[in-house]
């Protein structure tokens, strides 16, 4: 009888710890931090979040802040790689094609539910990110960008002749969209609320991780790799780690983006995109996690305003990154943050002023 009540005890431990640690990774410490990052600049960014689509009616922007979401996602798991670790990879865009692939297969051969495939989708490009990552994350430098590029280049090649499998270059369609219990993200405004709430969940985990022991160490491997190692760090177990992190935000990208889309094409997922990544993450700010989101928002509605100029575009769009590169080379997502923080601190301060003077 004491057994088989220590054996239910035990069970109830595992059903209580399990989701007690899954909320410990997402939500932020709210002691040490409390002061400096989830107040007024967190508030107002999750108000902002909130109240937009309700602001603008119009579809096209709906769908233009859904896009973002998706993109901001991409750049939030690459600057963990690029803006943390310090390491450069130009095959991001194939973890978000196994990603959009993985659900696309799953709900239309399978019949499998959006919301189970979006977590397989994040499990398939986590353990392709493993098995990539544990060769080529020996590589440094230029090496690495080169080897990234040509596993990019692999997935594409795959696509497009395994037609039994991903339907070639023709893709697959008639994916099904997003849902949870029955409740069905049909239309662009339901759809914004999903991606941004996914977004700031991993945002949550991002800012614990970078807090954590594990941030520290991949700061020190940013710095120097030779100097991480010689007090302890594993370098090569950090770099897969983090690798593996970045893609699996990238897989959930991919499965929300195939729901959106209702289709996975390959060329979507070219070194375009992945080059387009690098740069929402560079323009908005490395070393910091708001600003790879606010280069993710930039680029896609610049892409989107210029493409009425047709042959003019590109010229435009490389004009206007040269710009940006030179008045904010830091990334004009930092410079930002630090300015709004500024003016949302200063008017409050100010009249606690004129009330000790009035005093």
């Amino acid at each position: 009888m004491v057994e088989q009540s220590q054996r239910d005890f035990r069970k109830r431990d595992i059903l209580y710890v399990v989701p007690l640690w899954l909320l410990h990774l997402i939500l932020p410490n709210p002691v040490p931090h409390r002061k400096k990052e989830f107040q007024k600049r967190d508030l107002f960014y999750l108000t902002l979040i909130l109240i937009l689509p309700l602001i603008w009616s119009n579809g096209h922007i709906h769908h233009l802040m859904v896009l973002s979401g998706v993109n901001a996602i991409l750049a939030l798991g690459l600057s963990l790689f690029l803006g943390y670790a310090g390491q450069i990879s130009l095959g991001h865009a194939a973890f978000f094609g196994i990603g959009a692939y993985t659900t696309a297969i799953l709900t239309t051969r399978y019949e499998i539910p959006p919301f189970l495939a979006f977590w397989a989708s994040g499990l398939v490009s986590s353990i392709f990110a493993y098995l990539v990552g544990k060769p080529l994350l020996k590589l440094k430098g230029y090496f690495l960008a080169l080897a990234t590029l040509g596993f990019g280049e692999m997935f594409l090649v795959f696509v497009k002749e395994s037609y039994d499998l991903t339907g070639g270059v023709i893709g697959i369609f008639n994916i099904p969209w997003f849902s949870i219990a029955g409740f069905v993200f049909d239309t662009y405004l339901k759809q914004y609320y999903l991606i941004w709430g996914v977004l700031i969940g991993l945002l949550l985990f991002s800012k614990n991780l970078v807090r954590s022991k594990v941030g520290r160490a991949l700061l020190a491997i940013s710095a120097s790799e030779e100097g991480a190692a010689s007090v302890g760090v594993d370098v090569t177990k950090m770099k897969v780690g983090i690798f593996v992190i970045g893609a699996c935000f990238a897989g959930f990208a991919g499965n929300l983006y195939a729901c959106v889309m209702s289709t996975a094409n390959y060329e979507t997922f070219s070194l375009n995109l992945s080059t387009l990544i690098v740069l929402m993450v560079i323009l908005g700010g490395m070393g910091n996690l708001y600003g790879p989101i606010a280069g993710a928002i930039f680029i896609t509605w610049i892409m989107d305003a210029l493409g009425r100029y047709m042959e003019y575009s590109l010229p435009i769009f490389g004009v206007i990154l040269i710009l940006l590169l030179i008045f904010f080379p830091e990334g004009f997502g930092a410079r930002l943050g630090m300015r709004f923080v500024y003016l949302i601190s200063y008017f409050p301060k100010k009249k606690r002023r004129d009330e000790g003077k009035i005093k």
